[in-house]
């Protein structure tokens, strides 16, 4: 019994780290959306060829998004579109501490685990 219920919240965790980490690229396209009027196929082309040409997961990447384009709404309610464009064009350069992290966190869970 004590094996199933193991395997049941196993099941439970995993799906709730796949909806958390979802959840973050859902709220990465849609201020994408807003910001260039675009749907949401494309604003997920954007995500994922930042991605892929940086060489950062797309988590990540998501993360970025919503972090900066989130403090550069607070900054200033009217942002350009030309802030949102220079804050995409240079998003690379602020995720590598993420990427660290992320790096050391699998790390970790190999050592413990």
């Amino acid at each position: 019994m004590s094996t199933e219920v193991d395997a049941k919240r196993e099941i439970y965790e995993a799906v709730r780290d796949i909806a958390e980490k979802r959840a973050v690229i859902e709220q990465a396209k849609g201020m994408l959306m807003v910001v260039y009027g675009t749907d949401a196929d494309a604003a997920f082309d954007v995500l994922r060829w930042q991605s892929q040409h940086h060489n950062v997961k797309l988590r990540v990447v998501a993360e970025q998004v919503v972090a900066d384009f989130s403090s550069a709404a607070r900054q200033s309610p009217a942002t350009g579109r030309r802030t949102y464009d220079a804050l995409l064009a240079s998003l690379h350069t602020r995720t590598e501490p993420a990427v660290l992290r992320d790096v050391v966190g699998e790390m970790a869970d190999r050592i413990d685990g």
